[in-house]
């Protein structure tokens, strides 16, 4: 459009146009945008999905590969190991791992973790998967304590995972034996257990075994139960043979320890979680330990107790009371004086003893004694040569007075069986050292001649003929007995010995007479039947005596 220039009198009044510019979106725009907010959902949605992050300390990161070795538990991926690094020592690698957020709650310092790879343990192959799919880290989710974000990880897999119920129990003993973890535990040969892990104590004299118990089993250890270690063979040389005994043949190889709580004792209630228990060497020291009291004292040998040894048993008429303890040596350099003091400990209860204080206990230990209650060595063993004590009353010996040593009572000893031969024989040889054997040489050889003189005596000629004529007719009469009567008697008895051959074919099993015999019962027993049943048709039908049987019975 123009401007009107002339000089129009509406040019003036002539409104002046309003250019406007309408802006539209552009569809453009529309990518970008959605792009941002899926961005930021996504990044939204993984910093709160995203699961804690935390460190595990190993002391060698052997097969773990940083972005690729995952943590499971229950072969369920609950974390990635994100890198391996050093520690500042050296002396262990650091894991960095990030974890699936469900897995949060359970980083608590209860939480273990550990390396699963394959291994040839106790008894048992392990981790044989690792072999293709790699070493991975292995979790049992903490239920208890703090939440942590740094721990150390287990070197070695724990025996017992939280998968498994049952109970822990700690057992003690002197000596491991060829216990290791994962040593099997038996309960009536039935495995019910294993051990988890075994430390030292504190002073060096015992260790400490960690074991565990499945459930139901758990049930069975009373706090009265005993332990043993079952490993090896028990040889017993019994009345009834040699007798073999043992839980398994594992437990040959590897080891294992067997529990029982043994009939005829009180069945006390079920121990409780961690309870300790003595471990015991072998079933029968096991067994043997059910008596509460036990009674210490000294024997005092002043011979050889070569063949004695510790655990060598005290036995009262056969039966074992106690064991010894201890052997040592006393001197008395003063009076030159030497002896062995052998420390014994007995357990009344086995014969029946009831319980009583100190001073009854004493009291009655001196009456004992005053009644002839001695101790004597004897052979346990031909073969070996084993010595065990053996206590008993001899009447015979007088009244001992009562000593102590060491604060214990002292129980007075006999010679031993040998040592009573040996003594027996050294009286006699002196005895006959004491006799006159020359005198009574002289004395023989004064009598011999006498006999001789007595013997060449014309008087006694006649007297002498005779005997030696009736000693020939003895003698003869001897030789016609041999050529005559023995053999008629031989004959006789061949004779005998026939008829009894022959009797004894006559009444055998398959003698014809015996054939024959039953042939002619077994007819008598069928006539007997026969005629039973015709006084039984008679007794019925008194006519069939003149009419005959008919078809009455019929």
């Amino acid at each position: 459009m123009t401007e009107q220039t002339d000089g129009s009198p509406y040019a003036s009044e002539a409104a002046t146009p309003e250019i406007k510019q309408h802006r539209s979106f552009s569809i453009v725009w529309i990518v970008p945008l959605v792009a941002l907010l899926i961005g930021a959902w996504l990044a939204y949605k993984a910093i709160s999905e995203k699961g804690p992050t935390i460190t595990i300390t190993f002391k060698t990161a052997e097969g773990l590969e940083a972005g690729k070795t995952k943590v499971k538990f229950k072969d369920v991926d609950i974390g990635t190991v994100t890198s391996i690094d050093l520690d500042n020592s050296l002396a262990h690698v650091k894991l960095t791992v990030e974890m699936e957020k469900g897995a949060a709650p359970y980083l608590t310092e209860k939480a273990r973790f550990w390396v699963v790879r394959a291994r040839v343990g106790a008894g048992q192959v392990t981790g044989l998967g690792t072999l293709f799919s790699g070493a991975y880290i292995g979790m049992i989710p903490g239920t208890e304590g703090k939440l942590e974000k740094h721990f150390t990880g287990l070197e070695k897999p724990p025996i017992v995972t939280g998968e498994v119920s049952g109970k822990r129990f700690n057992l003690v003993a002197p000596r491991l034996g060829s216990l290791n973890p994962g040593s099997p535990i038996y309960f009536r040969q039935i495995k019910v257990g294993e051990v988890v892990d075994y430390v030292m104590d504190a002073s060096g004299s015992n260790i400490s075994v960690d074991i565990f118990i499945q459930e139901p089993y758990h049930q069975f250890v009373r706090r009265n139960t005993r332990f043993w270690i079952a490993s090896g063979l028990d040889l017993n040389l019994t009345a009834n043979g040699l007798q073999i005994d043992t839980e398994s043949i594992m437990s040959l190889m590897i080891g294992g320890i067997a529990f029982s709580t043994f009939p005829n004792e009180a069945i006390e209630p079920e121990a409780e979680e961690g309870a300790h228990f003595k471990l015991y060497e072998t079933h029968d020291e096991a067994r043997e330990d059910r008596y509460s009291t036990k009674k210490a004292f000294f024997i005092e040998f002043k011979d050889s107790v070569r063949g004695l040894s510790v655990g060598a048993p005290v036995e009262f008429r056969g039966l074992k009371i106690g064991e010894v303890t201890e052997i040592e040596m006393k001197a008395d350099f003063d009076k030159l004086d030497f002896s062995v003091p052998v420390r014994v400990q007995i357990e009344p209860q086995r014969l029946s003893i009831p319980l009583a204080t100190d001073e009854e206990s004493e009291n009655r230990f001196i009456r004992m004694v005053q009644k002839g209650f001695r101790a004597q060595l004897k052979t346990g063993s031909l073969l070996t040569g084993q010595l065990f004590i053996d206590v008993d009353f001899f009447s015979d010996e007088p009244p001992a007075k009562m000593t102590f040593y060491k604060g214990l009572p002292v129980l007075p000893n006999v010679p031993s069986s040998s040592q009573e031969i040996v003594q027996g024989v050294t009286r006699f040889v002196k005895k006959l050292e004491a006799l006159p054997l020359e005198d009574i040489g002289r004395n023989l050889d004064k009598s011999m001649a006498g006999i001789n003189r007595l013997v060449n005596n014309p008087a006694l000629g006649d007297s002498l003929k005779s005997l030696r004529r009736i000693m020939a007719e003895l003698e003869t009469t001897t030789q016609t007995l041999n050529a005559d009567t023995v053999p008629k008697i031989n004959a006789a008895l061949a004779e005998m010995d026939n008829v009894l051959k022959n009797l004894d074919g006559w009444v055998s099993a398959d003698a014809p007479l015996q054939g024959d015999l039953r042939k002619t019962l077994k007819e008598l027993s069928d006539a007997a039947r026969a005629i039973s049943a015709l006084a039984g048709m008679l007794d019925r039908h008194p006519e069939a005596l003149i009419q005959g049987k008919g078809s009455r019975d019929q």
